[in-house]
């Protein structure tokens, strides 16, 4: 499947509960920006080359890495074979991808739920010229091929695939999307008579839609939507595989005991994808739950920053140490560009991937392209801009631990008039702060926890879509620390910077769990 692949889309990981403490891992890691034919992406690569440091850090015994060129489908059964000849019983093969994908009907009838077939699209493949290079893919029967035939030696497989497909995106996106459409059926049915023909290609024993038992599979969304790159720490990047490169250097951890399980996991990159894509992605595990409560999916090391004098510990949690956001890289200056006015906010940067300000139409865009302000003038655009930089802070806490925040409907952008409604999730902390950051910078304080007890009788658990429109941030802060003062301020007002400053003091490298759910609103 494109990316997505159904059976196999961006998985993640051994599916067994309980690890052996012997078994080794190797991994097979393939990022494509670079083609011959089709269009290129951005941040393909970026993402192979985080996931392949990741799983070095961990300890992965062999880490084989096709980028660009060199991944061809040679070159990919080449070292396939090399590792699954590698491992043993009891071992797990890491296979990622990033780059683009695509679909065409169905080459076995039954096969596939939706009657397509998806297949990676390689540098090499040249739609106009199928003849040569139809096999410069890889699709989804063979992956299944490969990892049942590694099921039945015992060895388990942890698939990561960031891309998939689908057309049309709702909100505007200056990142590319990560599939490859087909609109001549010409071109379709020449390759599906290649494919059908091709004794790599023949049928499997049971249905491809029918996950291997030796497989955990995370989707980066689901197959109806769009896989779009968007940008993350000033580079392009997919989010699935931000998230699970983050998972894989321990943050999916949270009771610090060495090994991330299923549960840990799905709660980590659920929040951290949707987080970080600002709601473009909600991920899709497969299987559907957890085979066991206490599913161990993989081991992880203590990450470097661990042992800076800078962290604060968790005593007598059970749950990870905390490191300060500017460890994690947060400065407070936001890449912004400006145009229309010599107007220059405070606290800006210059930079690759920046936000735009228009004085002239007022609109103020994320790096993403998507306008989250409206209306933006030389006296209101500081607090936007501290707006974001206070967003940056709290991200860069909410990806060691992600809170959770309940929403209905679940939309990429909703439209005036609409309601929504949410929850907060408090988890197992005694506080618990609410309060929503409107695309205009204002606070909007919503409801409070102290000590286990709530503060509001009545608080606001659903909102309406009215202008001005743009990008809203719904926040809650959990933790056993004291929030009684940031509650205080908040009641009377407070701006973005000065929120920054007091949470930089109170919670900042604390046991403390961060959630942020991005609202994107327009008027149709």
């Amino acid at each position: 499947m494109p990316i997505c692949l159904r059976f196999l889309m961006l998985g993640l990981i051994l599916a067994v509960p309980g690890l052996a403490q012997a078994a080794n891992s190797f991994a097979l890691v393939i990022g494509i920006n670079e083609y011959k034919a089709v269009p290129s992406l951005d941040g393909a690569r970026n993402d192979a080359e985080d996931i392949a440091t990741a799983l070095s850090r961990k300890g992965t015994t062999r880490i084989i890495s096709l980028m660009d060129r060199e991944a061809t489908k040679q070159n990919i059964v080449n070292a396939w074979t090399t590792l699954l000849n590698d491992a043993r019983e009891g071992d797990t093969i890491f296979v990622t991808y990033a780059g683009h994908g695509a679909q065409i009907k169905q080459i076995v009838q039954g096969d596939e739920n939706d009657g397509l077939d998806e297949f990676w699209v390689l540098p090499g493949f040249d739609p106009k010229n199928l003849k040569e290079t139809w096999k410069e893919s890889v699709f989804d029967n063979e992956l299944h091929q490969w990892f049942t035939e590694a099921g039945t030696r015992g060895i388990k497989v942890v698939f990561v695939s960031d891309s998939c497909h689908a057309g049309g995106m709702n909100r505007a996106v200056r990142g590319k999307l990560r599939y490859v459409e087909f609109g001549d059926s010409r071109v379709l049915g020449e390759l599906l008579a290649m494919v059908s023909g091709s004794a790599g290609s023949s049928a499997v024993a049971e249905p491809e839609s029918r996950t291997p038992a030796n497989v955990t599979m995370l989707a980066a969304t689901s197959e109806a939507l769009p896989v779009p790159e968007v940008v993350i720490e000033g580079r392009s990047r997919g989010a699935l595989s931000w998230a699970f490169a983050r998972a894989v250097e321990g943050k999916a951890d949270r009771n610090a005991d060495g090994t991330v399980t299923r549960i840990e996991l799905e709660d980590y990159v659920l929040a951290t994808v949707r987080m970080r894509s600002e709601s473009l992605q909600t991920p899709v595990f497969t299987p559907v739950a957890a085979r066991d409560a206490n599913e161990a999916l993989f081991g992880v090391t203590q990450m470097p920053e661990m042992a800076s004098s800078s962290v604060r510990p968790a005593e007598k949690t059970g749950r990870r140490p905390m490191v300060r956001a500017r460890e994690l890289g947060f400065d407070p200056l936001l890449p912004l560009t400006v145009k229309g006015t010599d107007v220059m906010p405070e606290d800006i940067e210059k930079g690759a991937h920046t936000y735009e300000w228009d004085a002239t139409t007022g609109l103020f865009r994320s790096p993403n392209g998507d306008v989250v302000a409206e209306k933006v003038s030389a006296f209101t655009v500081n607090d936007i801009v501290s707006k974001f930089i206070l967003l940056d802070f709290l991200k860069a806490i909410a990806s060691q631990n992600p809170g959770k925040i309940i929403v209905s409907p679940e939309k990429q952008i909703y439209l005036a008039s609409e309601h929504i409604k949410f929850e907060a999730i408090r988890g197992d902390y005694k506080n618990m702060l609410v309060f929503n950051l409107a695309n205009t910078g204002e606070i909007q304080f919503l409801d409070m926890v102290l000590n286990g007890e709530p503060q509001f009788k009545t608080p606001l658990k659903e909102v309406q879509v009215v202008e001005p429109f743009g990008s809203d941030h719904l926040v809650v802060i959990s933790s056993d620390e004291s929030l009684e003062a940031i509650g205080a301020i908040l009641q009377r007002g407070v701006t973005p910077k000065e929120l920054l400053a007091a949470l930089s003091q109170r919670i900042d490298g604390t046991d403390s769990s961060i959630a942020i759910l991005p609202l994107y609103t327009r008027v149709y």
